[in-house]
């Protein structure tokens, strides 16, 4: 059987610096919490490939998928061992580092890919290449411009870059990189002062995991350096940049008030992929995403995309090669504020790669689609996948054959009582009510 691809599902590689920096059992859950929301990698990338998880995925779950999306010749493979690095463990699995030589044998020309590319896979493909093996690496720098995903991917670096490109990019929020605690604390409370509301980032935080939104309402007994000190405890605060910034009270009505755009930089340019509202809770924690029909008006796409190309073709000069998102803040004001970057796959990527595959290349024009990526699922704690599927299977995908329904993306994770999900309507009108009634089942 030839292959195309392999991919190595190394989300918790892109952890792993805030990680150290929390508590040991904060940063053991953290890890081990991207692990299981692996499972949505199943629907990425080609139909035929090797799919590397910290973990097997579920075989009844895995099966039932390979079959729904069409993806016949996909084989799961994991470490022994894992642990806080998947491909530091494929390293170290001497079976399945042979195993990774053969079929890059047998498959000339064959790609390697991952959710980002981290020190840890760098590591990898340099051990590879010394085998003497031909592949493929497309959405990886050259080797010696690896720093520019960490870099560009971090707060302070966006903040940076965005200042170089002197005023051919949009507005971004009034804020300041600060180094150490004190600074922290002192520029926190002087935007609180200003503007009423702050938002504190630490500079490798991610998924909400180094983000505080404070509003000055929230401080009563406390005066604002007593309450900031109380709050910035996490040695991420302490040990690493972070940047300090102005709160903007975003448009819920606009695209969830955080529109955002995804696109890929390879050899050709700066590819746009699509437009997406995001799913954002109060606190700042990214949850999924909207996209197809209506996600988002004209005129915001318009107003995205330029800056958007840009901001790309500044990163390709750099050296970048591969994914990057940038997200906006939709303010009451009428303005959109970009906020930050992203330089990998993000929790979207899975979402637009197998809607192209089920749908057609051009589905945001057709068809409206949901997903969320960590779901409360307490009615579905801890039961198989063939109980879940008995459950739900009168709005499993595809309903009574057509396209639309469920698909559940991330199962692993449902032994500590959540899932992820993706849902497919023509409209948003009923991609919701399937998600309504799909939300009351778990």
């Amino acid at each position: 059987m030839k292959f195309d691809s392999i991919f190595i599902a190394n989300l918790s590689e892109i952890a792993r610096p805030i990680a150290h920096l929390m508590e040991k059992k904060e940063a053991k859950f953290e890890i081990h919490e991207d692990h299981y929301l692996c499972d949505r990698f199943l629907f990425s990338d080609e139909k035929n490939r090797i799919l590397v998880t910290p973990y097997l995925i579920d075989k009844d779950f895995y099966d039932f998928n390979k079959k729904i999306i069409g993806f016949k010749h996909l084989i799961n493979l994991s470490p022994k061992k894992i642990g806080e690095s998947i491909c530091e463990s494929i390293i170290k699995d001497k079976e399945l580092f042979e195993k990774l030589i053969i079929l890059i044998k047998n498959n000339p020309k064959i790609r390697l890919i991952s959710y980002s590319t981290t020190e840890e896979f760098t590591k990898l493909v340099k051990l590879l290449r010394k085998c003497n093996l031909v592949f493929q690496t497309p959405d990886m720098p050259e080797f010696g411009q690896e720093w520019t995903g960490p870099f560009f991917d971090s707060k302070a670096g966006f903040r940076q870059s965005v200042y170089n490109l002197k005023g051919n990019f949009p507005e971004i929020p009034d804020g300041m990189i600060c180094d150490g605690i004190v600074e922290v604390i002192a520029w926190a409370e002087y935007f609180l002062k200003k503007y009423k509301g702050c938002v504190i980032k630490s500079n490798r935080g991610l998924a909400g995991a180094g983000l505080k939104i404070i509003k000055i309402d929230q401080i009563k007994n406390n005066d604002i350096k007593t309450y900031l000190t109380n709050i910035l405890k996490e040695k991420y605060w302490s040990k690493d940049l972070v940047v300090v910034e102005k709160y903007i009270e975003s448009n819920k009505k606009i695209s969830g008030g955080s529109p955002n755009v995804e696109l890929k930089i390879n050899e050709k340019g700066v590819e746009t992929l699509y437009f997406c509202g995001m799913r954002v809770s109060d606190e700042g924690v990214f949850q999924g995403i909207e996209v197809g029909l209506g996600a988002l008006p004209l005129y915001v796409k318009k107003n995205l995309r330029q800056p958007a190309i840009k901001f790309g073709q500044f990163l390709k000069s750099a050296g970048y090669k591969g994914f990057f998102e940038l997200d906006w803040v939709y303010g009451l004001d009428g303005k959109l504020y970009s906020i930050e970057a992203n330089l990998r796959r993000t929790g979207g990527t899975h979402v637009y790669e197998i809607a192209k595959v089920l749908l057609g290349d051009d589905f945001q024009n057709k068809y409206y689609v949901t997903a969320t990526n960590i779901q409360v699922a307490p009615k579905l704690k801890n039961k198989s996948f063939n109980e879940v599927k008995n459950i739900l299977n009168d709005i499993l995908y595809p309903i009574q054959g057509k396209k639309k329904g469920v698909i559940i993306t991330i199962f692993s994770y449902l032994k500590f009582g959540k899932l992820g999900y993706i849902v497919i309507g023509k409209n948003k009108k009923e991609t919701l009510e399937i998600e309504k009634i799909f939300l009351e089942k778990i």
